[in-house]
């Protein structure tokens, strides 16, 4: 294939906290798709103007004839993001992952706490008075420039409560989207989680791990990176440092609160994806 020639089939936009992480370990998986492809390169966001194309070309070195794709979750939320990458692959299927914005919100709440940018001691209810932290569950802003740009048959929007439901079905489904030949394939271990929120004994250990990744993922160390953590460092660190006690729980009041906040947003959702129903139940 020549340098003019090359183009990914599929990405994974986002959003964040969503499983985009779970799904993109299991899309590898397909024997049709190139188990190197990469995960949070985000060349069309944050290094577009530091690095050069032959640099994300690099990257899919040795795909040959499976599917190549990438997942990186800075994508939904770049303003320029659905622009260049249809000027680079206007053909390319678009994956997104929504999640009640109501959980996702409380998941990246618990995640700020992990990075260390809000004290492990910080009340929720603080924490969603400033509406800027409830941004990302506004799905349908971030995802109208890539419907204005793709055909809407390019585009898949995954839920993460209905893939909980039927895993067999909704792989099924993405499989048949990125144009493999056996959409019936089922990933080993699709049923387990990856990158899930837990309670840390030790919350500054956790931190140097999370900074450390983007750290390197927004310098271009993409490739090393990836091969960090697939060689399974992190997860054994992260499984010594973990306490048995599960993350509290989101308090009601808040909950109430964002449940209000987001549904306007639910509607709207439901009417681009051309739903009947709501989306996920309160």
């Amino acid at each position: 294939m020549s340098k003019e020639e090359f183009c990914v089939d599929f990405i994974g936009i986002g959003s964040g906290k969503c499983g985009s992480t779970w799904v993109y370990e299991n899309i590898v998986q397909h024997p049709e798709v190139f188990s190197g492809n990469p995960k949070e390169i985000h060349y069309f966001s944050d290094l577009y103007e530091s690095q050069n194309f032959e640099w994300y070309r690099s990257l899919f070195s040795g795909a040959e004839d499976k599917l190549k794709g990438e997942f990186s979750i800075s994508y939904m939320y770049h303003p320029d993001a659905a622009q260049r990458i249809y000027e680079r692959f206007p053909d390319a299927k678009i994956i997104a992952m929504v999640r009640d914005p109501v959980e996702r919100t409380y998941s990246d709440f618990q995640h700020f706490i992990r990075k260390g940018d809000v004290p492990k001691d910080y009340p929720f209810a603080e924490f969603i008075k400033d509406t800027d932290k409830l941004k990302f569950g506004y799905y349908t802003a971030y995802l109208e420039p890539f419907y204005q740009l793709f055909p809407k048959e390019n585009i898949l929007v995954l839920v993460l409560e209905e893939m909980q439901h039927d895993l067999a079905g909704c792989y099924r489904e993405i499989f048949e989207f990125i144009g493999v030949k056996d959409s019936n394939f089922l990933p080993e271990g699709v049923e387990n989680k990856r990158n899930q929120g837990m309670n840390y004994r030790f919350l500054k250990l956790e931190s140097i791990l999370v900074r450390s990744y983007r750290f390197m993922a927004r310098r271009g160390l993409t490739g090393f990176a990836e091969r960090l953590k697939r060689s399974g460092v992190a997860q054994f660190i992260r499984r010594l440092n973990a306490k048995s006690a599960p993350l509290p729980d989101m308090d009601n009041d808040s909950r109430q609160k964002l449940n209000h906040f987001f549904a306007e947003e639910q509607n709207k959702l439901v009417e681009m994806l051309g739903r009947e129903n709501q989306i996920w139940t309160r």
